[in-house]
């Protein structure tokens, strides 16, 4: 059915609904006369009565919903001020329609008001009398009015307060709640404006409920009361309505009743017609532009199911749109598709660069650190022994000083390529910031203000105390050189859990998901553009003038940081500063022992044997001077096979190993494989692993295992020293073995016999290193992040 038919039907029912109103009319009119004033009467009346049930609806939902509450019982009964505030505030009252709430115990002392009549005095105390809690506990439910000096009549729903489930409120009072609301002129013309009547004002108490004279019924005017209880049932006011009819006198002519007809059929069929063209023209017109306008098919969705040229038009509009977003769809996914491959691609391309890099970085460093083996070793030992000549004494000393700073280098290299043996413990996090405070400011300088913040509640991580303090240490003096006329830096601590791809930040590796205990560095400097945080962490990579750094500071907490389980995320803008955040995964275990301060090391007796395997002639010749001033038997040996031949020979097997001393990488035979072969016939020998960088064979990804004795490249002889004894000095690798072993050695003499019972006390298990060596690694390595 098209809308021209529907047109013409709508005007032949209005033809016919006209013709059968006149007939009607006609017979009623004189009736209607003599019922007219009592009908208005009831029709105020009860439009009132309607409106006025209408206006307390909010009020009276508000008494009753929010008495019906488990909280607010139990707030009432802690007197929460704090709950009641953000729960029955301002915006409860807006949301009500609402001027005030009073909330009491239930021994009615007030506990809680809050209105929004700015500060009214006369409101803060509860309108409701201590003896009238009796009544309303009782009857469970109020409605009352009270008069306010500066406002006017308030309208109050009263209720008793019950837990969520006591629907009848048969259970104990656990507090009283009073909702009001103020009868304003404004409300008192809204009241006669949707009850149909022409005036509305509040009336003294007492009178009739009809206020009517002879010629306001002439008039057709209607004035009616009805009573405003107070708290006690007695009223406080009367509410007037006054009515006015249009004057409708006796019918005085026919053609006057017909005038009337006319009109109120053209204006009904001007309001049908009108109605007609909205629905059916412009309201499906208007749904179709919108629809198109806004891209959203839900205002069209009924009108699809009409079978008319608007629904036709509708259902391909529908379709258009379908085909659209598809495309869309397939293009968005392409798009993020290209991303992530093309993101992936140069993470992979950095990768692999790195590694190269790394590899290159290690290989030199491993052959460096036997040269700054030789290097410093010797230059120590011409320290002590050139105490007489001053010259000389002083040249080896700038010799030894110069190796040092480049054993710094190395360790930097082997940091960023990973390849540093790591000896991890549980350490807190929050101790190490607060220990390192005092150096970190004698490094930065006075010119920049340092805050520590050690805030994370949870701050024990595994990793080697050493290199993590070299980690502040280097992004501290960053940060120092980012602030040459002074500023702000700012260490702190917090804990942090990764979940989804929101909570992950955009780190230099890909983090799962787990707790974390996060390391925060952030400077008040100049910052870093993109294209410079891309390059920040490789290797010989500075900002800085020639002569100022060598590249390797960022790169060395990049090496340490991944190498302990961890990544970095990088946080700077050009002149906003820079913020370094250090993702290391909680730790449960509890706190390792602290380490103990190395003793002097004590001279041997001659009846200890240890052999030393290594393949590079210089730091074999060290190490065996080294161990022949200390007093021990020393056998030297170049590689493995010589090193088997060593320790087949009768004067070796009559008197045993104590110590075997090899490097890890060595040519035929690696030192794993040679411990191996030693260990199935001297059983009680003690192994110590000497090298310049981290191998799988005796390593988990450069973390050495608890297992393992390791003196890690270049050492001083002390250190060498110190760390022979400390092997030696602990309990055997096994007590029978080692019963064993002494009983195959029957042929030793006493002080041969006598270094047995000694070597009963000689440990296996892993040991860090000297703090000897820990201090020259980390003062190396903070002077170059200096620079």
């Amino acid at each position: 059915m098209n809308v021209q038919t529907k047109i013409a039907l709508l005007l032949l029912a209005l033809a016919a609904a006209f013709i059968a109103g006149l007939g009607v009319i006609r017979l009623k009119a004189q009736g209607r006369l003599r019922q007219i004033a009592e009908e208005r009467l009831h029709e105020g009346q009860e439009s009132v009565d309607r409106r006025l049930e209408k206006g307390g609806e909010p009020l009276e939902a508000l008494a009753e919903d929010y008495t019906y509450w488990d909280a607010m019982v139990e707030a009432v009964q802690r007197s929460d001020q704090t709950w009641l505030e953000a729960h029955v505030g301002e915006a409860t009252l807006d949301k009500f329609t609402v001027n005030a709430v009073w909330v009491a115990r239930a021994d009615g002392s007030p506990l809680y008001m809050v209105d929004n009549l700015y500060g009214d005095q006369d409101l803060h105390a509860i309108p409701r009398p201590a003896a009238a809690f009796e009544k309303l506990a009782r009857e469970k439910l109020g409605h009352f009015y009270f008069f306010l000096p500066q406002h006017g009549l308030m309208e109050v729903r009263a209720a008793t307060i019950h837990g969520s489930k006591d629907y009848e409120r048969h259970g104990p009072v656990g507090g009283f709640f009073f909702a009001g609301r103020l009868w304003s002129n404004e409300k008192l013309d809204e009241l006669g404006l949707f009850s149909d009547t022409q005036r509305v004002w509040i009336a003294p108490p007492g009178g009739p409920e009809r206020l009517q004279s002879p010629r306001d019924d002439e008039n057709g005017v209607t004035t009616f009361t009805r009573p405003l209880p107070g708290w006690d049932g007695q009223p406080v006011a009367r509410l007037a309505v006054r009515s006015e009819t249009p004057m409708i006198p006796l019918l005085n002519t026919t053609s006057r009743q017909l005038f009337w007809a006319l009109g109120g059929f053209a204006l009904v069929l001007t309001v049908l017609l009108t109605f007609a063209l909205v629905k059916w023209v412009s309201r499906p017109l208007q749904h179709i532009s919108n629809s198109l306008r806004r891209g959203d098919l839900s205002s069209i969705a009924r009108l699809e199911q009409h079978q008319s040229e608007f629904g036709e038009l509708a259902r391909l509009i529908r379709q258009f749109f379908t085909q659209r977003d598809s495309l869309l769809r397939e293009i968005r996914e392409r798009e993020a598709t290209e991303k992530v491959l093309a993101k992936r691609e140069e993470e992979l391309r950095h990768a692999q660069k790195m590694e190269a890099v790394g590899r290159l970085a290690g290989g030199v460093a491993h052959d460096f650190n036997n040269l700054l083996t030789a290097i410093i070793g010797y230059a120590e030992i011409l320290t002590r022994r050139l105490k007489n000549d001053a010259t000389g004494r002083q040249n080896a000393e700038m010799i030894l000083k110069a190796g040092e700073q480049a054993a710094g280098v190395t360790r930097q290299l082997l940091a960023f390529s990973r390849k540093q043996l790591l000896q991890p413990k549980v350490i807190d996090l929050n101790e190490v910031v607060a220990g390192i405070d005092r150096l970190l400011r004698r490094v930065i300088g006075e010119h920049i203000t340092l805050v520590t913040r050690p805030d994370a509640a949870h701050g024990r991580v595994r990793a080697d105390p050493t290199q993590l303090e070299q980690v502040i240490l280097n992004l501290g003096v960053n940060a120092r050189d980012a602030m040459p006329r002074g500023g702000k830096l700012t260490i702190s601590t917090a804990n942090a859990q990764l979940q989804d791809e929101d909570t992950r930040p955009e780190a230099t590796v890909e983090l799962p998901d787990g707790d974390y205990v996060v390391l925060v560095v952030t400077d008040t400097g100049k910052g870093m553009e993109r294209e410079t945080q891309s390059h920040i962490f490789e290797p010989f990579f500075t900002t800085k003038g020639p002569g100022k750094g060598t590249g390797l500071g960022l790169s060395t907490v990049y090496g340490i940081v991944t190498q302990s389980g961890g990544a970095v995320a990088v946080d700077s803008s050009p002149n906003r500063g820079t913020t370094f955040r250090i993702y290391l995964p909680c730790e449960s275990a509890p706190l390792s022992p602290p380490s103990s301060v190395p003793a002097p090391p004590r001279r041997a007796h001659d009846s200890e044997v240890v052999l030393v395997v290594e393949d590079e002639e210089i730091v074999r010749e060290l190490v065996c001077s080294v161990l022949h001033e200390q007093g021990y038997r020393v056998h030297c040996a170049a590689h493995g096979g010589e090193a088997l031949e060593m320790a087949a020979r009768a004067e070796v097997c009559a008197s045993g190993i104590d110590l075997l001393i090899t490097d890890v990488v060595m040519p035929h035979m690696s030192g794993p494989e040679l411990v191996k072969k030693i260990t199935a016939n001297h059983p009680e020998a003690r192994v110590l692993f000497v090298s310049g960088y981290s191998e799988n064979d005796i390593s988990d990804r450069g973390v050495l295992a608890d297992d393992i004795r390791f003196l890690e490249k270049p050492f001083t002889p002390l250190t060498l020293a110190r760390k022979v004894r400390e092997v030696l000095d602990e309990p055997p690798p096994s007590t029978t073995t080692a019963a064993e072993a002494a009983r195959s050695r029957s042929s030793r003499s006493s002080d041969d016999e006598r270094a047995t019972g000694g070597a009963s006390d000689v440990a296996v298990a892993a040991v860090a290193p000297s703090r000897d060596t820990v201090a020259a690694a980390a003062a190396a390595t903070g002077a170059d992040g200096a620079r």
